[in-house]
């Protein structure tokens, strides 16, 4: 609940700026500016960077005993008030059965945050360039040696945050419905944030958390590239890159087969971390025919793992293809739960991509049973554990497998609560096929015939309507005219129809079509 209303209160007031919204209650107490921060380079050039908060300030990795007392700025933010909601009606007719469809998981949706009077506490950036002039970095400190040999990460500050200065509430009721027709439930959840004036709290709620006052919600980072001999810069520009220099840009963190290093591309500037690198914005072309997702694209993701089409995407997703089908069906059918779950779908994201470097996956945050399901997965997938209790090692028996999911997992994770939940939409209208085929029979305009038998399903306009809301999520824009369809993309629609694709062909491979 608390990384839901965070991500939705950065994305109202920061989209595409600088602030990273705190995930865990827990790490509020971490975030101390000046702290060190990891920022962890993903498999993926769609996937955002995991940060990872240090115990230790830059002071402590200085070679001079000398501690820096930075200048903190202290400033009103801004008093936010947010209600988010999302609600997808439509009625599907077939000759098989009637229903209606909610999305939001399955229902309505409904976020109400309010964390009333918010306080921005910043360095001064300018005051702690004066204090580090000529000072270095200790490379040889045990914590150096650590981040250096990860290669995927990235040294940080902390050089600002955003907390709240009120007592504030977060409160989340759930309520089920029976299934309609037989075919499908519908669950209706609404989390809600609200300043506590009088000390009450909210009782029609399942469950409640409340936020004590100078709670850190949000944070700001500064990258730093650090030289050999250990002196650093700040990354202050976009552009600019943290680091270290010459770090070796051979091999890969993946500890398995060549399987797995061919499947993923070592890291390249940030598509999207917080959009900050303007190529972002060219990822894919604006206001271009969907059938550009088959072509060769300009930008670095296609050259850098997918190739030249959408061909790469049906031969890594081969493995989903060649298992039996009651595999199948179990994969399909949890899958297809995660995607009303989204924090359990950023939690599988962070499991495989430790997994691939051999670190302990993290899972303090979730509840046992929650635990238990992602553990489930694994076993479906095949992988052996080796501690159960310690989680410490799994050993993927079918790597192409393993990848094929860690692929589908990482663009899941990517998307959009709301996206999510019309993916699973879709895949409940059986309407996945056709939209994997749309790439390959759209003309130049992005048209295609609605008598073609490969998108007929797109003539129910129910069915239309929630593929519509699919696309928009996803920077593509869905027309219907009386004869046909076009699909193109919007202005600027970065990395997002890649990320969709990706994840309705791994769908469309589990139902054995690929």
């Amino acid at each position: 609940m608390f990384g839901k209303a965070t991500k939705n209160f950065v994305r109202e007031t920061d989209s595409g700026g600088d602030l990273i919204p705190v995930s865990h209650l827990n790490a509020s107490d971490k975030l101390q500016l000046l702290s060190l921060v990891t920022k962890r380079r993903k498999f993926w050039c769609w996937q955002k960077p995991k940060y990872h908060f240090l115990t230790v300030t830059l002071s402590d990795v200085l070679t001079e005993d000398k501690p820096i007392k930075p200048v903190i700025v202290e400033s009103d933010f801004a008093k936010y008030m947010g209600k988010f909601e999302d609600f997808v009606q439509g009625s599907i007719e077939t000759s098989f059965v009637k229903f209606s469809l909610g999305a939001g998981g399955k229902g309505y949706v409904e976020n109400q945050s309010s964390f009333g009077n918010l306080r921005k506490q910043e360095v001064d950036l300018q005051q702690l360039m004066k204090d580090v002039k000529d000072r270095t970095i200790d490379l040889n400190s045990s914590l150096l040696q650590q981040v250096i040999e990860r290669k995927r990460e990235v040294l940080c500050i902390l050089r600002e945050k955003i907390i709240t200065t009120q007592r504030c509430t977060i409160s989340e009721h759930i309520q089920t419905e029976e299934k309609v027709s037989g075919v499908m439930g519908c669950t209706a959840k609404t989390i809600k944030v609200s300043v506590s004036e009088n000390g009450s709290l909210v009782k029609d709620s399942s469950v409640i958390l409340e936020i004590p006052p100078a709670t850190a919600i949000a944070y700001g980072v500064i990258e730093l590239f650090i030289k050999h001999n250990g002196q650093f810069e700040f990354c202050l520009l976009d552009e600019q890159q943290g680091g270290f220099e010459k770090e070796s840009t051979e091999g890969s963190a993946y500890t398995h087969s060549v399987q797995f290093r061919d499947a993923s591309f070592l890291y390249q500037p940030d598509a999207v971390d917080n959009e900050m690198y303007s190529g972002a914005k060219n990822l894919v072309l604006s206001d271009a025919s969907i059938s550009i997702l088959k072509q060769e694209i300009h930008s670095f993701i296609f050259h850098c793992f997918l190739g030249k089409d959408l061909s790469r995407l049906k031969i890594q997703f081969q493995p989903f293809v060649k298992l039996p089908e009651d595999k199948q069906r179990a994969l399909y059918k949890t899958l297809c739960e995660l995607l009303l779950h989204e924090e359990m779908v950023t939690a599988l994201g962070d499991m495989f991509d430790d997994i691939c470097t051999g670190d302990k996956p993290d899972l303090e945050e979730l509840k046992i049973e929650q635990q238990r399901d992602l553990l489930d997965f694994l076993q479906l997938l095949g992988c052996s554990l080796k501690s159960e209790l310690l989680l410490q090692k799994y050993q993927p028996q079918d790597e192409e497998l393993f990848s094929a999911a860690h692929l589908l997992i990482s663009a899941i994770s990517e998307l959009p609560d709301d996206t999510l939940v019309l993916l699973r939409a879709c895949c409940d209208l059986q309407v996945v096929p056709a939209l994997c085929c749309l790439p390959n029979v759209a003309s130049a305009d992005g048209t295609v015939a609605l008598s073609s038998p490969l998108v007929a399903t797109l003539a129910d306009r129910g069915r239309f309507e929630v593929v519509q809301r699919l696309f928009a999520s996803s920077n593509i824009s869905l027309e219907m005219t009386e004869f046909s369809v076009k699909a193109v993309t919007m202005k600027e629609p970065r990395f997002f129809p890649l990320v969709l694709y990706v994840a309705l062909y791994g769908f469309h491979a589990l139902g054995g079509n690929v």
